[in-house]
């Protein structure tokens, strides 16, 4: 997870998607980049053996990968894999999203 965000490819579909965009009022680069970041703090307290310090909440947004949270974007999911960085890092945040509920389901 150290390749650096994708906002190119996050522009070009912002453009490439111009009329479905302006049907919300929300930012996709926000609401990645949160979706990322509940997955990389969950890391944080697991590398940190402080599995049990997770907060709820945190575990509850684990569980819904980013178009389960984020419904409103569900025009993107079948169209990811022509933004190769974005599909990429979605790819991979979705990949340690399940491994870590599959630890916590373990613990």
């Amino acid at each position: 997870m150290s390749n650096p965000f994708p906002y190119e490819d996050i522009a070009k579909m912002r453009e490439d998607f111009k009329e479905d965009f302006s049907r919300t009022d929300d930012s996709f680069s926000a609401d990645f980049n949160d979706y990322c970041s509940v997955i990389a703090g969950t890391i944080t307290y697991i590398i940190n053996n402080n599995a049990g310090g997770i907060p709820e909440r945190q575990v509850d947004l684990l569980r819904k990968g980013f178009f389960e949270r984020f419904q409103h974007y569900s025009f993107l999911e079948e169209k990811l894999l022509q933004y190769p960085h974005l599909f990429n890092e979605y790819i991979t945040h979705e990949k340690v999203r399940k491994l870590i509920l599959d630890f916590l389901s373990n613990q």
